[in-house]
C-alpha cells in the first residue's frame, strides 16, 4: 500500500505535468483542455491545432500524461519509461476516434521545478511523446518499457509535429469482405 503522502506528492506531480504541457500548448498557439472530468480513458489533455491542416479541421489528439523523476535517457539521447500495462494497453489501441498520444515529462529530484528570473519565469522539466498506437501486445504483467525518441520534443516544433502526424484523419480499415462469395 502507498503511503498517503506519496499518493498526494504523485498527485501533485502528476497534476504539474499536465499543467505543464497546457502551458507549453497555450504559449505555442495551440487549443487544449481537459477532455473529461475523470480520467478514465487514460487522456489527461486534449490538443487542438486551430485550422486545416492535411484535410482535417482543427486536427486533435488526447495526451496521456505522466511526470516522474525517473527518466532515463539512453546515449542516442531518446527516453525510457516504465509504463503500467493498463495505460500501454489503452494506448496501444488502434481505433480510437481520437488518438492518443503518450507525453513523459521528466522533472528534478530536488523539487525544484519553477525558477524565477529576472525576465519570466522558467518550467524546469523535459521530455518527449509517442504514439504507441499499433504496438504488441506485452508479455510483462505491471510495466512496459517505453522508448520516447527525443526528436519528439515538448516545445512548440514538437506539439506541431504531433498535430500533424497524429491528428489529421486517416482512412478507416476496410474488413476484408469477397461480396460475391458464398453467403
Amino acid at each position: 500500500m502507498v503511503p498517503a503522502r506519496e499518493q498526494e506528492r504523485n498527485a501533485l506531480q502528476g497534476d504539474f505535468g499536465e499543467a505543464w504541457l497546457e502551458v507549453v500548448a497555450a504559449g505555442s498557439g495551440l487549443l487544449h483542455g481537459r477532455p473529461a472530468t475523470l480520467d478514465l480513458q487514460k487522456a489527461d489533455v486534449q490538443l487542438f491545432l486551430r485550422g486545416v491542416e492535411q484535410g482535417t479541421y482543427n486536427p486533435a489528439v488526447l495526451v496521456q500524461v505522466k511526470t516522474t523523476v525517473d527518466l532515463r535517457r539512453s546515449a542516442s539521447g531518446d527516453y525510457h519509461y516504465d509504463l503500467d500495462i493498463e495505460t500501454y494497453d489503452v494506448l496501444r489501441r488502434a481505433d480510437h476516434s481520437i488518438r492518443r498520444i503518450l507525453a513523459v515529462i521528466g522533472l528534478s529530484r530536488d523539487g525544484e521545478n519553477v525558477r524565477l528570473h529576472a525576465d519570466g519565469t522558467l518550467l524546469v522539466g523535459h521530455g518527449a511523446w509517442v504514439s504507441l498506437e499499433g504496438c504488441s501486445a506485452s508479455d510483462n504483467a505491471k510495466t512496459q518499457v517505453v522508448r520516447l525518441p527525443a526528436v519528439n520534443t515538448l516545445d512548440r516544433q514538437g506539439l506541431l509535429l504531433m498535430l500533424r502526424t497524429h491528428g489529421v484523419r486517416r482512412s478507416t480499415p476496410v474488413p476484408d469482405v469477397d461480396a460475391w462469395g458464398p453467403r
